[in-house]
């Protein structure tokens, strides 16, 4: 496992051994002090192509940078051997260093040839643009909505969509974390359906709905005869739909029953 923070600590020692500033040292492998300064911090890695340069610049080897096992000898192999296949697991260990595009042709020329597995690609998901990720999972098998999670933050809102309409997802509890992620319309096609007894629990995702959805939502919750429902939700309906709420408290059988809105009027 890549040791960000050990991998600085072994820079730096090197550079002091060396008697070399920080900023020495950036213009001898072509990057900016800063760069050099967030390496020794722990902060970011120098990608695989920069390794070379600094292992010369330092008088050091892949081994001191990384240790004596198996990321250094896949670190040697990507080096040394370019051309050479990597597998799934090499490819995995050693994807913080691997520029974007660099990562892409490595998976592609991958020894394993199958399709990459699910907690695969939730490895390199952080590591991957947007749109090769999202051609990655489109080949998986997901059951689990909570498994979507983890990649959540990295797939696009068309993807996610996707996955979604692939699922079926009958329970609010299931989109509270990843609400921040997925499409509006989405999100607002999902709690249409929502049962009068469960408005209370969208309070959580409220942020992300539409204001015709909490629209569809009230009159729902009107017809069922239970407005009461929405009143956990009510500090975030919109102003017209709070309104129709209050007209149809005032003309049912209990009027009194505005006062709990009120506070939101």
């Amino acid at each position: 496992m890549l040791d960000m923070k050990r991998v600085g600590q072994n820079i730096k020692s090197a550079r002091t051994k060396k008697n070399m500033t920080q900023l020495e040292l950036a213009d001898i492998v072509g990057v900016s002090y800063q760069a050099v300064s967030n390496w020794e911090r722990g902060n970011t890695m120098p990608d695989v192509t920069k390794i070379p340069d600094i292992a010369k610049a330092l008088d050091i080897g892949v081994d001191d940078f990384f240790g004596d096992g198996d990321l250094s000898k896949t670190v040697n192999k990507v080096v040394k051997t370019p051309a050479e296949p990597l597998t799934t697991s090499e490819i995995t260990e050693i994807a913080p260093i691997l520029p974007p595009k660099d990562l892409e042709d490595t998976i592609e020329k991958r020894t394993d040839k199958e399709s990459l597995n699910f907690d695969a690609i939730v490895g390199l998901a952080p590591f991957l643009e947007k749109e090769y990720l999202d051609s990655l999972i489109e080949n998986i098998d997901i059951a689990n909505i909570k498994d979507i999670e983890k990649l959540a933050p990295f797939l696009s809102s068309d993807t996610l969509a996707k996955l979604a309409k692939k699922m079926d997802i009958s329970n609010i509890n299931d989109f509270i974390g990843l609400a921040p992620f997925f499409p509006k319309a989405t999100l607002d096609e999902f709690v249409k359906n929502i049962e009068p007894e469960n408005i209370g629990k969208l309070a959580s995702i409220s942020p992300f709905l539409s204001w015709d959805a909490w629209d569809i939502i009230t009159d729902k919750a009107i017809s069922a005869g239970d407005v009461s429902s929405l009143l956990d939700v009510a500090p975030f309906l919109p102003p017209e739909t709070l309104k129709k709420v209050a007209d149809h408290i005032l003309h049912s059988k209990n009027p009194s029953e505005l006062s709990k809105f009120a506070a939101f009027l």
